[in-house]
């Protein structure tokens, strides 16, 4: 994997929101796709057990990964801050005991070179340390300009990350330093014309026929743009007219230290992080050669978090783990809806936000016989949201990062806070009988029921008058699930199965607003989620494994919230196909020499999925196929590999991202990476 929207394709039911350089992720149809950066996502991302609060704090960790566990439902009954909808959880590589060292490095048709290094090794007196880093320097974007006459859309980052770890057998500390910078582009929108000629010219706009009946694309005969009158589109979702290129410079920085102490029959862990990300972005929001609407985001976030637990070894029938949780947000917004590149008044949206979560969770696991056991976990949450700030409508333009030269009115403007409670469990039931089968070698069946919380918000970003700017009621969800795991076959073959049911309620969802180009954040949503899943890993001999996965979901609105005159009621949650299947084979074999041929190929599917939440037939992405394939060479132990690799084989085109605002004249696509295939090369001592 080379980004975190990369996991989607191996997990059945999670999908990845992408919106003005956020990932946020969608389990089971529970997610959203929030432009404004000072909301938390109902599904929690942590990195080395350390929660991150904002969806922009991400991008410059992800590497030197060990791990990744995908946890769905409820969470927050064994660690770390509650979330809704799931967890994803990154594990990176740690010190080691011996001297060890290696790296991998790509180049691509994209003249992109992506590199990761890492050494590690003991230093004597129980010390060990380890330092890796990457780096991704692309020089050919994805995209060709017409306006600009250059190629855009390129990637540009670097990080690092030091650890050291102590341990005298029974106490372990490990220190880790990390930082890193993003200088590039994001991918930039095709703007999409949905007017006819004749009534923009007349004044007086008209939707053109193929927008009417969901076929508009960027070269349909007739449409055009709100903003530019007519400038002619084309077929090729990889050329882009806007007049400004999409910047990026963000930047991180984190430390996290991790200490545990072993009492024999149970274990003291406090995990003490500290976490600054920047994100400072300039895009062109109407994707077109006019400077009518642009949107720069400033970003800051300073995140303290602390968390201690206290956890049995698991040896008798009783296990447990008990702990506190505390968290301290201190969030910076200055993002600016620039009109007319600052001739005409904007929209300056300058606010604080802070953040103090405290909270306590309780979870055992209890052997009542040798097959029947019961789970049992409860949370406590309490949580300080304060607001300081608002929207003004100003003219004139300063440097990157930009802001209004003159403000000229006071759209909204709040100092308030909001507190949150509550209380959430986890409850279930666990059988693993005695089997005489051949085939089945064990078999675990479980049913649990279990409750999610976060906190309410506030909705600062844009508020173009006093009463758009809303304070948000906290999110709670139920979920039910039931299913089996179990391993076949002699070990070869492990099948899992569930089934599952979600209510959720008080959802933030995004809605456009004929004021904003940007959607705004509503507290109206009751959810109901129902979907199967299945997984299965199959070693039929040494040199092969196949692994693949599938689910169905049924996921739907169930609150009848009206969004431009039309009801929400029954239509289907943003970025949730009803269909989703993946599949993954790798083959090994030896040819000699103490070479061995390396062959893995994985393919997923999901089918009609909509990105807008009134499910707009223009906002509807049909079904689509991305298929992935690697070939190389691997040396004696696997000491050095040479590869052939390639991403999107089959040149599918498919959205990832539809914002579609007929009052402004357009809709603004984001498309999936095209075909890319490479060399990639990697070492290890």
């Amino acid at each position: 994997m080379t980004s975190v929207t990369d996991l989607t394709g191996l997990v059945p039911n999670v999908q990845a929101n992408y919106g003005a350089g956020q990932v946020a992720f969608n389990v089971r149809g529970i997610g959203t796709n929030e432009f404004s950066a000072n909301f938390d996502s109902p599904v929690a991302l942590n990195v080395d057990e350390v929660y991150l609060s904002k969806n922009f704090m991400s991008g410059l960790l992800l590497f030197d990964i060990d791990r990744v566990e995908a946890l769905k439902g409820p969470q927050g009954t064994l660690f770390g801050r509650n979330a809704t909808g799931g967890t994803v959880n990154f594990f990176t590589r740690g010190p080691t005991d011996t001297l060890a060292a290696g790296g991998t490095v790509s180049y691509d048709n994209y003249e992109t070179i992506r590199a990761e290094a890492y050494i590690s090794g003991p230093l004597g007196g129980g010390l060990s340390a380890r330092l890796s880093g990457m780096v991704v320097d692309q020089n050919k974007g994805f995209y060709r300009n017409l306006t600009l006459g250059r190629r855009e859309g390129i990637e540009k980052k670097w990080a690092l990350r030091g650890q050291i770890k102590w341990t005298d057998g029974v106490t372990t500390a490990l220190l880790s330093l990390t930082g890193g910078e993003q200088r590039g582009e994001l991918q930039p929108y095709e703007g999409v014309g949905i007017f006819t000629p004749a009534s923009l010219a007349a004044g007086a706009p008209a939707f053109c026929a193929p927008y009417l009946n969901g076929t508009v694309r960027g070269d349909s005969t007739g449409c055009v743009r709100g903003t530019d009158g007519g400038i002619p589109g084309d077929n090729d979702p990889y050329t882009s007219t806007n007049n400004l290129a999409h910047k990026v410079r963000n930047k991180s920085q984190g430390a996290t230290l991790r200490v545990e102490h072993d009492f024999g029959s149970s274990a003291l862990t406090s995990v003490t992080s500290y976490q600054f990300a920047r994100r400072r972005q300039l895009e062109d929001s109407d994707g077109s050669p006019v400077s009518t609407v642009d949107v720069a985001y400033d970003n800051r976030i300073r995140q303290i978090s602390q968390e201690i637990r206290l956890s049995s070894n698991g040896s008798g029938p009783w296990s447990y783990v008990l702990g506190g949780y505390y968290e301290h947000d201190s969030y910076r917004n200055g993002d600016y809806l620039i009109v007319g590149a600052g001739a005409a008044a904007g929209s300056y949206s300058p606010f604080t936000q802070k953040v103090d979560a405290l909270a306590a969770f309780f979870h055992n696991n209890v052997e009542l016989t040798e097959t029947l056991g019961l789970v049992a976990g409860v949370r406590y949450s309490r949580e300080k949201v304060s607001f300081n700030g608002g929207t003004f409508a100003g003219t004139g333009l300063t440097a990157f990062p930009f802001r209004p030269t003159t403000i000229v009115a006071t759209l909204s403007f709040a100092d308030t806070s909001r507190k949150d409670d509550d209380a959430t469990f986890k409850a279930g039931v666990e059988w693993k009988p005695r089997l005489s089968s051949d085939f089945v070698d064990k078999l675990l069946v479980y049913a649990n029921i279990s409750t999610g919380f976060r906190s309410g918000s506030f909705n600062g970003e844009f508020a173009g008058s006093q009463s758009a700017l809303t304070s948000l009621s906290p999110e709670k969800i139920t979920a039910y699930e039931a299913g089996f795991k179990s391993t076949l076959a002699d070990r070869s073959l492990q099948f899992n199965a569930s089934v599952f049911h979600y209510t959720f309620t008080d959802g933030f969802i995004n809605v456009d607003s004929a004021t904003s180009p940007v959607p705004l954040t509503i507290n109206a949503a009751g959810i109901s989620s129902y979907g199967v899943e299945a997984e299965l890993q199959w070693r039929p001999v040494r040199q092969l494994t196949i692994s693949m996965g599938g689910g169905w979901l049924d996921s739907t609105i169930d609150s009848d919230v009206t969004v431009g005159g039309n009801s929400l009621k029954g239509k289907r949650t943003i970025q949730s196909p009803r269909w989703t299947y993946n599949v993954q084979g790798t083959f090994t074999q030896p040819i000699g020499g103490d070479l061995s041929l390396l062959l893995s190929a994985d393919a997923n599917w999901r089918s009609s999925q909509f990105y807008e939440v009134t499910n707009s037939i223009n906002s509807r992405e049909p079904g689509y196929w991305v298929v992935n394939g690697r070939v190389g060479i691997s040396g004696p132990d696997d000491r050095w590999t040479l590869a052939l690799f390639g991403k999107n084989l089959t040149k599918t085109v498919y959205r990832t991202y539809v914002n579609e605002l007929p009052d402004f004249g357009w809709i603004l696509n984001v498309y999936g990476q095209p075909r890319t295939y490479g060399l990639s090369a990697s070492f290890k001592l």
